[in-house]
């Protein structure tokens, strides 16, 4: 009896040996990973100089760094052309989508990657590049910094990624968070073409004038709508000065001075900071 016990145990540890060893050999021999490409308008897919085919465009590629360029076809005549290199991942997917505008400052693009952590690690995160750097990173509306920006420990769920510099279109996209999973994501934000390029602030002689106007600056700004229902004050006209103070939409503000992108206000009289004019008004 004891011998047949021996006899199996002997057996199962073999078999559970031979899955273990099969699981090994699955994951170091997978050396492929995929890369989807989209483009608007519609364009051909360049991978290393060499034509692979028209966008949408999805193909298996061994894992490495790969130049990636995308064509606008010919009845785009408009739209420039756009490149980047790009890394594809064993057992993932590197999904590329592009919008081609007239000019490279115009047109934007998104690129999404996974990586595994280790085997025992089931946390999960976010790294963050975007063009220009230094834009604002948000998930679900609370900003969480500066990029290039990791952030560790993140609830796996969907979640909403989102980035702001001033001067350039907002960019969001809705991720899904996986245990054991980092998301990495490069942002190319485009241009506003709504906002001024440059700003002129002229030196006016100063005027003997009335208690009364003296209440009621001439030069005012008033607080937009934003997504997180208002907007930070900042001692520096920069994405990385620190918070003096927060403002809500609606309000209205004495405008002390204006650089490329910001406001200078004052606050309740005496405080002064600056605010980003993505969200601000100019009487």
């Amino acid at each position: 009896m004891k011998g047949k016990l021996k006899l199996i145990g002997i057996l199962t540890m073999g078999f559970i040996i031979f899955i273990v060893v099969q699981l090994l050999f699955t994951i170091f021999s997978k050396k492929e990973g995929r890369l989807s490409v989209d483009s608007h308008p519609a364009g051909a897919v360049f991978i290393d100089n060499v034509m692979k085919g028209n966008t949408p465009f999805e193909n298996v590629f061994k894992e490495g760094e790969y130049m990636l360029k995308i064509v606008p076809d010919g009845i785009a005549t408009g739209a420039a052309s756009w490149q980047k290199k790009v890394s594809v991942y064993a057992g993932s997917l590197t999904h590329v989508d592009v919008q081609l505008e007239s000019t490279d400052i115009s047109s934007s693009a998104d690129v999404y990657w996974v990586t595994k952590r280790g085997i025992f690690d089931q946390n999960a995160g976010i790294q963050v590049q975007t063009e220009p750097a230094g834009a604002l990173v948000y998930i679900d509306n609370d900003e969480k910094g500066v990029s290039p920006l990791t952030i560790d420990n993140i609830t796996p769920d969907m979640h909403e990624l989102s980035v702001f510099s001033p001067r350039f279109s907002k960019r969001s996209k809705k991720i899904k968070i996986t245990s054991g999973f980092d998301i990495h994501a490069f942002i190319k934000l485009a241009i506003d073409p709504t906002q001024r390029s440059t700003y002129s602030v002229q030196d006016k002689p100063v005027e003997a004038t009335s208690a009364a106007q003296l209440k009621e600056p001439k030069n005012t700004v008033k607080i937009l709508d934003t997504p997180t229902g208002w907007l930070r004050v900042r001692d520096e006209p920069t994405l990385v000065g620190s918070e003096s103070a927060r403002v809500n939409p609606g309000q209205r503000f004495e405008l002390l001075d204006e650089q490329t992108g910001w406001f200078k206000i004052r606050i309740d009289g005496q405080k002064e900071g600056w605010i980003s004019d993505q969200y601000a008004q100019k009487n």
